[in-house]
């Protein structure tokens, strides 16, 4: 591993971890889609061009796994880091958000959300009763 490479992981751990810790103050405004998915955009940087997903997605797991707030939605919490860094690795990346067909009528919605990767789960996959309401995919791609 050179120093470059070395130091490139560092400055990716440092930002995760304070995305991460700011994640709750940037979501507080709004529980929108919309908004929500301007938060996890990372625009078209690539400097993580390089990182392997599950890499991503194991950092994304450690980073957000001591949360102050968004305690009950750690699937979002893990979810919009990874989806945000996959796009910064340049690894074309897509975040679903689904609900329990058993929760549907329910006074409580159970709801979910999950990225993939090359067409499989990468983090939290989604359990068999998760019916997909909406799809997000990120622009690494098209960089």
């Amino acid at each position: 591993m050179t120093s470059g490479s070395v130091l490139r992981r560092v400055m990716f751990r440092a930002e995760m971890w304070f995305w991460a810790r700011t994640l709750p103050l940037r979501c507080r405004k709004s529980r929108d889609f919309a908004d929500i998915m301007k938060i996890a955009d990372a625009g078209a940087n690539r400097r993580y061009l390089g990182l392997t997903a599950p890499y991503i997605a194991h950092r994304a797991k450690r980073a957000a796994r001591r949360p102050w707030a968004m305690r009950d939605r750690r699937c979002l919490r893990e979810g919009i880091l990874a989806y945000r860094f996959l796009t910064l690795a340049g690894i074309p990346a897509a975040m679903y958000f689904g609900v329990d067909r058993k929760s549907i009528g329910s006074a409580k919605l159970s709801a979910h959300c999950w990225v993939v990767v090359d067409d499989k789960p990468l983090l939290n996959p989604p359990e068999p009763t998760m019916v997909t309401v909406f799809i997000e995919t990120n622009r690494a791609g098209s960089a």
